[in-house]
């Protein structure tokens, strides 16, 4: 049976053929496309007015302006302040030219700073009538040619007042040199002493700080039109010398304090030191010299007299600034005496 089924099992049906199949590697034409030509069109005729924009803005700008295409060289300035490929085109004189234009336009546009503020300038008989007396328009005084307003001062400054004479003038003079007269009220500030002028500085920052500015005199300090005279700038100069002088003298104060004076007729004067004479706190003590400078009256000093001396701190003597040329032994005091008593003749 199983041979007779062998036999009469049906074929496999025959297999199916599908041809030859054709594949176009060729594109259609563009022309097919309309929109594509317009886009071409388009890209092209930008290009070329680019071309002749690049070769003469000005022209190009003018005349696109006249036909109502200004926004075409606007587009075209856009690209040329910001696009970055466009500086590889330009020249290196035209970037320079660029560069220069931008800085120029930069400090043009800058805010001017603010004028400065021009103080007002009375003159010597305005000024006076700011005397604080009744009819007076106010009460005011001058400090080395600037005026302040001092009316919150009036039982000072005003008529009766301890101070009344520095009204209505500038007596910048008097300040240092207590001669309230009229010979003494007086606005020159030459031939001072270097405590003057610093005593004369901090006045000025008093009447800074505690007054009201309104203005300048014309006269030793200042002109009329509120420019500074050769007697400011002279004024400038000897304040400095005051304060190199003031530096020095503190230098000097630390090496070499003042010591502890007293007198009486009978005995003369006695001299001593201790960690805190002349003001000067110190981890020493010294002993009393005299001390001579160069065109200075000599006084007492209290002088270091162990280690080093001050002038050089790596020597290695140990009596600190007993050798000091400036020092000088009182006579008839002991070499480390810290009392000396001297009897004047």
């Amino acid at each position: 049976m199983w041979e007779k089924m062998a036999q009469t099992e049906p074929a496999p049906p025959p297999k199916l053929s599908l041809g030859k199949v054709r594949i176009n590697t060729i594109p259609p034409p563009s022309g097919t496309c309309p929109a594509h030509n317009w886009v071409y069109l388009v890209l092209g005729l930008t290009g070329v007015l680019y071309a002749i924009y690049l070769a003469d803005r000005e022209t190009f700008t003018k005349v696109s302006s006249s036909m109502y295409l200004g926004s075409v060289s606007t587009t075209f300035k856009f690209i040329d302040d910001y696009s970055p490929f466009n500086e590889f085109l330009e020249t290196d004189e035209e970037l320079i030219e660029k560069l220069k234009k931008k800085n120029i336009e930069v400090i043009n546009n800058e805010p001017e700073p603010p004028t400065a503020i021009r103080e007002k300038v009375l003159t010597k008989a305005q000024l006076a009538g700011y005397d604080g007396s009744d009819g007076s328009p106010g009460l005011y005084l001058g400090m080395l040619g600037v005026v302040y307003d001092v009316s919150k001062g009036k039982e000072y400054y005003g008529p009766g007042g301890g101070y009344s004479f520095f009204a209505g003038k500038d007596a910048s003079r008097a300040f240092v040199s207590g001669q309230f007269d009229e010979e003494g009220l007086v606005e020159d500030v030459s031939g001072l002493t270097s405590g003057d002028y610093l005593g004369l500085e901090e006045w000025g920052s008093f009447y800074e700080k505690d007054y009201t500015r309104v203005g300048l005199v014309e006269g030793a300090f200042y002109n009329k039109d509120g420019e500074v005279t050769q007697h400011w700038k002279d004024l400038q100069g000897w304040m400095d010398i005051a304060r190199e002088e003031r530096d020095k003298q503190d230098v000097e104060k630390q090496m070499f304090p003042p010591c502890n004076v007293e007198w009486t007729q009978a005995d003369g004067s006695r001299y001593w030191c201790t960690a805190r004479s002349g003001g000067v706190t110190r981890n020493w003590v010294g002993v009393p010299r005299q001390l001579y400078y160069p065109a200075r009256q000599p006084r007492c000093a209290c002088v270091r007299d162990t280690g080093p001396p001050s002038t050089d701190p790596a020597a290695s003597s140990n009596t600190g600034d007993l050798d000091s040329p400036h020092v000088k032994e009182y006579e008839g005091c002991g070499v480390k005496e810290w009392e000396c008593r001297v009897k004047e003749d």
